[in-house]
């Protein structure tokens, strides 16, 4: 099989992190919860070690041991003030110097306390490119740090001039205190967590596409697979969400009927009229939409004949019957507990169906049951065959020895690429042309908030019922 290149879309992406709304907002949600732990740990801790910040501000002047300036004068010219700047790194350094901070040490006689606590809980920082120089202290006490800044500030000065020879620090404003609510981190951490945990689920969303990529362009289709696209059916939440046909008025019906008419030019091109339904995976809407294709066919007059063959999954009888009894089906038939014209049941003046009940071991396609279908097919103008999902049972393509062609069916958004792919190769390796394919379902990233699992849940619900009817009718 020859397959084109996957081209990502944009519509593709942003159906997909629609679709998956409920894991980014969970993301979001667990990032902002995260957050609220770590500011709370954060203001624990603040409380236990009584964390403060201690803030102060100083400029940086050329003035010598007289107090006077480069001019020898009381004020200050251009040339000061460049002096000023130039020595403002040199400043900060000495700021910072172990020797700095011993003479602070020692003129508090603080205990406990080394150079290195105190200079590693220091911050300066230069305002612009000026002779400002702002100090910042984080400290354990309200009362000590702010001692701690003041001699910082007194104790540079006379350095910086002992050190330079010229040079003196002002303060500007005088040392304040500021408890820290949640130690060092602050209430942004809330949004920044919120945000790391939208992306997140951003990177997930996609990761996940990329890995794991669905179908939701119908001509893809044609595209990536080269099978001819009969039919498009938009999405009907009546049609999907339950086993009943749809009504005239649905969106879906003149879509079935359309389907119905191509798939009978299509046999009567090539000379088929035995085809059999299958697609990469179950709860694609195969066993809806061959239903009503036959109900379609038997209101034009064609003689229909609908067989039921997905033996692990039987639902196509429950369409039609509220009841089924075990000689009218298609168990019974290639048993020979039944012939032809008991098993096969009348629908209406053009339709029959042969039904097939779920069984504790599904019967695989022996030579017997083919022979049965072989059989029982003749004087039809057209067969359907309702078969297993070709992707997960490869035993679907026995059918091939009593079909003509393969129909193919494939649901909007639910089977991977990867799974359509080998579902294709399959049945193109096996010798059996595909007479085209359905896109059933169709969506558009507009509908990736309107699409539940309903469908899936109350299909597994009829099955169960279905199940457990025919549990207790074996056990009476």
């Amino acid at each position: 099989m020859h397959s084109k290149k996957t081209v990502l879309k944009k519509s593709d992406i942003i159906y997909h992190l629609l679709k998956g709304w409920r894991i980014i907002l969970l993301f979001t949600v667990l990032g902002f919860m995260l957050g609220v732990v770590a500011i709370g740990a954060g203001y624990i801790r603040g409380e236990m070690a009584k964390e403060y910040k201690i803030t102060s501000s100083v400029v940086v002047v050329a003035l010598n041991e007289k107090d006077q300036f480069s001019s020898k004068t009381n004020v200050p010219y251009k040339t000061d003030v460049d002096i000023a700047r130039d020595i403002a790194e040199d400043a900060k350094y000495i700021i910072k110097s172990q020797k700095n901070m011993e003479r602070v040490i020692d003129s508090l006689d603080l205990k406990g306390v080394s150079p290195g606590m105190i200079s590693s809980n220091l911050s300066l920082s230069r305002y612009g490119d000026t002779e400002i120089i702002e100090l910042s202290l984080l400290w354990r006490s309200e009362r000590e740090g702010l001692q701690i800044m003041e001699a910082i500030n007194k104790s540079s000065d006379s350095l910086l001039l002992e050190t330079m020879r010229i040079g003196r620090i002002n303060v500007i404003d005088q040392p304040k205190a500021s408890f820290i609510v949640g130690g060092n981190i602050g209430i942004t951490t809330w949004f920044y967590a919120a945000l790391v945990g939208f992306i997140a689920g951003l990177l997930f969303c996609l990761i996940r596409f990329v890995f794991g990529a669905t179908m939701i362009n119908s001509s893809d289709l044609e595209d990536i697979f080269e099978i001819d696209l009969l039919a498009t059916l938009p999405y009907d939440k009546r049609f999907a969400y339950s086993k009943q046909f749809p009504d005239s008025d649905s969106p879906i019906s003149d879509d079935l009927k359309s389907l119905s008419h191509m798939l009978i030019n299509r046999m009567d091109r090539y000379g088929y009229n035995k085809i059999y339904i299958t697609s990469p995976s179950r709860m694609e809407g195969r066993t809806c939409v061959v239903a009503n294709v036959a109900l379609y066919l038997a209101q034009l007059g064609k003689k229909t004949l609908l067989i039921d063959c997905d033996l692990a999954n039987p639902q196509l009888g429950a369409m039609f019957f509220d009841d089924l009894k075990y000689e009218q089906t298609l168990n019974a038939l290639y048993r020979g507990d039944s012939d032809k014209l008991d098993a096969v049941l009348h629908v209406n003046g053009c339709l029959d169906i042969l039904p097939v009940i779920l069984e504790k071991v599904p019967e695989n396609f022996n030579d017997a049951m083919l022979g049965a279908l072989a059989d029982v097919m003749k004087g039809y103008d057209y067969v359907l065959i309702d078969a297993a999902p070709v992707g997960s049972d490869a035993e679907v393509l026995r059918l091939n020895d009593i079909s003509d062609a393969a129909l193919f069916i494939v649901r909007s958004d639910f089977s991977t690429i990867e799974t359509i792919k080998h579902s294709v190769h399959r049945i193109n390796k096996s010798d059996i042309p595909i007479i085209g394919g359905v896109f059933n379902a169709s969506s558009s990233w507009k509908d990736a908030f309107k699409k539940t699992r309903k469908y899936a849940d109350n299909l597994d619900k009829a099955v169960s019922k279905r199940r457990k009817k025919e549990r207790r009718g074996k056990q009476a």
